[in-house]
């Protein structure tokens, strides 16, 4: 049955890549999460996330389960070459939200908060994108839903991260609004939401 599921992968060796590359990803996220966030000392003087960290965690969750199940099923099954595609997505997307994180410094943090001393970041990534963190983040899903091998799995994985992440942005933003706002105003006339030209 295990063997089954590695049927229709590029060759042999992909998903011990991919097996790899997720591993990497959650070592990735983690160290840099934790030195480049929040050290410990500053009081939060505004919250508001409103169950939206737990919601992408869920619906993330769900899409990975989808899209393997989906695989396992052989349904729309990618071609080779999309396969090997998402495996080159998903360094971009660690990239761009590790890059994003380190940005942000000890502003970073899982749920939406706006601490003491909170500054407005609008430098690196953040030049020309309001949420590149989330940007990386839908890079490495799409990625990891291509490598999966499932069109249809990798489109819902997209759809349902996409709608958790666009929740969120909601919530961020409003809080940001409220903590800063013309300055936050004004920045969000010059700059996308996640992608270039959205």
């Amino acid at each position: 049955m295990l063997k089954d599921l590695f049927n229709g992968f590029p060759d042999p060796y992909f998903p011990t890549i991919l097996f790899n590359l997720v591993i990497l990803v959650a070592l990735v996220d983690t160290l840099v999460t934790r030195l480049a966030g929040r050290k410990g000392g500053d009081t939060p003087i505004a919250t508001g996330d409103r169950g939206s960290f737990m919601l992408i965690q869920v619906c993330g969750f769900i899409g990975i389960l989808a899209a393997l199940s989906l695989r396992r099923l052989y349904w729309g099954l990618l071609p080779a070459a999309k396969q090997y595609f998402g495996l080159l997505l998903v360094p971009l997307g660690i990239f761009v939200r590790s890059w994003a994180i380190i940005k942000l410094g000890r502003f970073f943090s899982r749920i939406v908060e706006i601490e003491t001393g909170h500054i407005l970041i609008t430098s690196g990534p953040y030049r020309w994108l309001r949420h590149p963190a989330y940007t990386g983040m839908l890079i490495t899903d799409l990625g990891f839903g291509l490598a999966l091998g499932s069109g249809p799995g990798a489109l819902l994985l997209v759809v349902l991260i996409s709608a958790a992440t666009l929740y969120r942005i909601r919530v961020e933003e409003k809080i940001l609004i409220q903590r800063f706002g013309d300055e936050y105003r004004s920045y969000m006339q010059h700059t996308r939401r996640l992608f270039p030209g959205w």
